[in-house]
């Protein structure tokens, strides 16, 4: 069987992917290779997939929305975010995917929350749009949404129909769980908060998205004051294994996987 490339790009990548997937690949004996790449230009990515013949390819930030209409089809939940984090190319033909989504959903359901729950999402990128949609098909009834750019914002809440809070008035929510789906708190900023530290305190669980680092200041604020947490690695790790399963059909060894993400942080 011929060797099948899979790759990740972004524009600041990290070793997350690369490191949890290859050894997915090994534990399984498969004749798979999964490399990271730093990008400027999706549209040149894109042509090289397909030129390339390259099986899989991870799309993060800031290239979840502009690659959707470059693809021949798009799956249900990747429509309903517009945003793709995950492409499957079937000689040439390129599907999108949201993994994202079912990332999000398969950390929420564990945790039964009750669903009239107050919840607010920080951001309205791919990442927000995905936690969305995965929120709405959990049926969440209380979610709000708080965006630096209003305008962005507003039309993002509208189209999910929720409420629109202004991101000066995101502490005065109330809100029970709190989800920060902005870059704020990633490396090298790690210090900064996407909310003030009474809102983080008065909440019942947190949720980051950010994976580096996996301990953010937002995680860390949770973690002192006994607030359940779920940090960016969490999330990461169960989107990777419905990515692993759509590039290879085959199920993740997901403990392999899990012992690989572990190591990457560790010292």
């Amino acid at each position: 069987m011929k060797s099948k490339f899979c790759i990740s790009v972004a524009k600041n990548p990290g070793k997350f992917g690369e490191t949890v997937h290859n050894a997915g690949y090994k534990a399984l004996g498969l004749d798979f290779q999964y490399k990271a790449f730093s990008a400027n230009n999706i549209f040149g990515v894109i042509e090289g997939v397909k030129a390339l013949g390259i099986r899989g390819c991870s799309i993060s930030m800031p290239f979840k929305e502009k690659v959707v209409p470059l693809l021949d089809e798009l799956d249900p939940l990747a429509k309903k975010a517009k945003a793709v984090n995950t492409i499957v190319n079937n000689n040439g033909y390129l599907i999108g995917y949201n993994t994202d989504v079912l990332g999000m959903k398969n950390c929420l359901k564990p945790l039964k929350i009750k669903k009239n729950k107050k919840i607010l999402v920080l951001g309205a990128g791919g990442v927000a749009r995905a936690i969305l949609v995965a929120l709405e098909n959990l049926k969440f009834k209380n979610v709000v949404l708080s965006n630096r750019t209003a305008q962005r914002g507003r039309k993002t809440a509208k189209e999910f129909h929720i409420e629109f809070i202004q991101w000066s008035k995101r502490t005065d929510t109330g809100a029970a769980v709190i989800i920060n789906a902005t870059p704020i708190g990633m490396s090298p900023n790690s210090n900064s908060l996407p909310i003030s530290q009474k809102s983080i305190i008065h909440a019942q669980l947190v949720i980051d998205v950010i994976v580096k680092p996996p301990n953010t200041k937002f995680i860390q604020v949770a973690n002192i004051n006994k607030i359940p947490s779920i940090d960016g690695t969490k999330i990461a790790l169960n989107q990777a294994y419905e990515q692993f399963k759509l590039y290879t059909g085959k199920e993740a060894p997901k403990d392999v996987m899990q012992k690989a993400s572990k190591e990457i942080f560790m010292g």
